[in-house]
C-alpha cells in the first residue's frame, strides 16, 4: 500500500486543500493529512478544532486519515512509512517556499519524495488566510470551505 502524507497547518482546511487530497488519492492508496505546527503562523483554531474541520471536510474519503503532529515532517513521513510528501502550490511564492522545505526534508529523509500538485482555476485564489479573513468579517464561506466545516465553524464563533 502506497501512503502519502499531506502536511500543513490547515487553519482551517479549505476546498483548495480538499482538492489536493482528492487528486493525490488518484496517485496513492492511502493519504495521511498531518496537521502540524508552523512556528511562523499564529493559529486561529486549536489543533482539535483543525482536526475536526479537516475530518468533516474529508469525510467522503475513507482512505484518508487526519492526525495532528509536531516535530520534523521528514521524521514523521519516515515513521508513517510514507513514500511521498504531497504539497499543493498556488503560485511561484508557494513553490519557492515549498522547494526550500523539500530540500530540507530530502536531506533528513532521502527515501520520501516530495510531489507538488498545482492549483487549478478558482482553487488558486483560496487560502486559509482568506478563509480566516472571511470568518472574522462574517462573510459567507460558501465556495471556500466544505458545508460541513462551515456549520461546525459557525458553531464555534457564535
Amino acid at each position: 500500500m502506497r501512503t502519502a502524507i499531506i502536511p500543513g497547518s490547515f487553519d482551517p482546511m479549505t476546498l483548495g486543500h480538499k482538492d489536493v487530497v482528492e487528486r493525490a488519492l488518484k496517485l496513492f492508496d492511502r493519504i495521511i493529512v498531518a496537521i502540524m505546527v508552523n512556528p511562523d503562523k499564529k493559529g486561529r483554531f486549536s489543533f482539535a478544532e483543525r482536526k475536526k474541520i479537516a475530518e468533516l471536510t474529508l469525510v467522503e474519503f475513507p482512505q484518508v486519515t487526519v492526525i495532528t503532529a509536531d516535530g520534523y515532517l521528514a521524521d514523521l513521513a519516515s515513521a508513517l512509512k510514507a513514500v511521498a510528501i504531497v504539497k499543493g502550490v498556488r503560485n511561484t511564492e508557494d513553490f519557492e517556499y515549498e522547494q526550500d522545505m523539500a530540500v530540507f526534508n530530502h536531506n533528513r529523509n532521502p527515501v520520501t519524495e516530495t510531489i507538488y500538485l498545482p492549483s487549478y482555476g478558482e482553487m488558486s485564489d483560496i487560502s486559509s488566510t482568506y478563509a480566516r479573513d472571511l470568518i472574522e468579517s462574517g462573510t459567507p464561506l460558501d465556495g471556500v470551505l466544505a458545508p460541513e466545516a462551515i456549520e461546525y465553524i459557525e458553531s464555534l464563533v457564535r
